[in-house]
């Protein structure tokens, strides 16, 4: 989490804002490692959303001034913020009420429960949440899985074996402090966040099957250790084979994919920083510029970094789909081949919130229809097209 914080303040404070850190810490530490007892022990408080632990009050204070912007920078708990960060939100009210709210996440790939609940509960206090940029350990689920338990509950976080460091990789910290970079330049499109849809509706499920566990437990606990003790051990035994069955949930999920994202992007609605709805962040010479190269098809824009993958994503997508759609590489190098545009000064890149793999699909008129993120990008392409040529059908037919 510091290594996130700083990643994303340093080209703040490089551009001449001020950065007050003030940290929050509990007044009883927490383990580390984690005793497997006292890992779960604390879950029915962390999805408790009335929950709050004593705080350490030696610190600076955390209030905050009306001009000043609050980046409220919290760690996930069982699908949920942190119980230190959840009782500062209880306990001090006042830090938020009335003030510009940007949250930061770092995590390892299940963020999206806590971002819903974080971003309606500064909404409850009068804040005005802009946004949250995430940062996550972005390898094989399994990876992460065996690599997260053995920091968490043996201490080990470093290289061993074919798994590699726990946590979080210099390449995403790299992408936070781009974020950080564009945020401090006023840039009204940057993407702090990736929605992986698979993990996104896999998390909002069972954020809210986790909540209904912990009040099983809770109210088990005021019968009876020996109640707690089974209801605890119930709630292991189903998150194990959970965890074990998310595969053939996701693939049972794919008839109805469609209407699974879009609740998804309702329920994030607002949490996530927004990303680009029109080509209005570029100039109209750009803009132009793009639809020279494409003409009168479906654009699929990408840096130019990524290249190979996002054109192999094009020509499967023109397989199994007859709608017209050509692919423009954005590059700040000089145009050096046909279908790719030179961005020197990066206005395209930034326009249209091109960081890392992801890509985006736009309409004949150049407005955006969709934004990939680049984690599966054969099936995002193709969903997108279908979803597109799908609305633009119904819309020809409404007229």
């Amino acid at each position: 989490m510091t290594d996130t914080v700083r990643a994303f303040t340093e080209p703040l404070a490089a551009a001449g804002w001020h950065i007050r850190h003030v940290p929050v810490t509990p007044a009883r530490p927490y383990p580390f490692p984690w005793p497997i007892g006292k890992f779960f022990g604390v879950f029915p408080d962390s999805v408790d959303e009335a929950a709050a632990i004593e705080l350490d009050t030696s610190a600076a204070s955390p209030g905050s001034e009306p001009d000043e912007l609050v980046i409220l920078a919290y760690q996930v708990w069982f699908l949920a913020p942190s119980l230190p960060m959840r009782t500062l939100l209880n306990a001090h009210p006042e830090v938020f009420a009335d003030r510009e709210v940007l949250s930061v996440i770092a995590c390892r790939n299940m963020w999206y429960s806590a971002a819903v609940e974080v971003d309606q509960r500064l909404r409850a206090l009068g804040a005005r949440h802009l946004g949250t940029v995430v940062a996550t350990d972005t390898r094989p689920q399994f990876v992460t899985l065996v690599t997260t338990l053995r920091w968490l509950l043996g201490g080990k976080r470093e290289a061993r074996g074919v798994f590699g460091r726990a946590g979080i990789d210099q390449r995403e910290l790299d992408r936070v402090r781009d974020c950080g970079t564009a945020w401090a330049a006023g840039d009204p499109d940057v993407s702090g966040s990736t929605v992986v849809y698979p993990i996104a509706g896999a998390d909002l499920l069972a954020g809210r099957i986790f909540r209904r566990w912990g009040r099983l437990i809770r109210a088990a606990s005021r019968r009876g250790a020996i109640l707690r003790v089974a209801t605890s051990t119930g709630f292991v035994l189903w998150l194990g084979v959970s965890l074990a069955l998310m595969p053939l949930g996701a693939l049972l999920a794919l008839p109805m994919h469609r209407r699974i994202d879009r609740a998804i992007d309702k329920a994030l609605a607002g949490s996530t920083l927004r990303q680009p709805e029109s080509p209005s962040a570029a100039s109209e010479q750009e803009t132009s510029r793009i639809i020279q190269l494409s003409g009168d098809e479906y654009v699929l824009l990408f840096d130019a970094q990524n290249e190979s993958t996002w054109r192999d994503a094009v020509g499967y997508v023109r397989m199994m789909d007859t709608t017209p759609l050509s692919a423009v590489a954005v590059s700040r190098d000089g145009e050096h081949a046909d279908g790719v545009l030179a961005d020197p000064s990066g206005t395209v890149l930034a326009a249209y919130g091109l960081d890392g793999t992801a890509a985006v699909l736009l309409r004949p008129d150049a407005f955006v229809a969709a934004v990939l993120p680049g984690a599966d990008p054969h099936q995002e392409l193709i969903r997108a097209m279908r979803d597109a040529t799908s609305d633009d059908a119904q819309t020809t037919s409404s007229r």
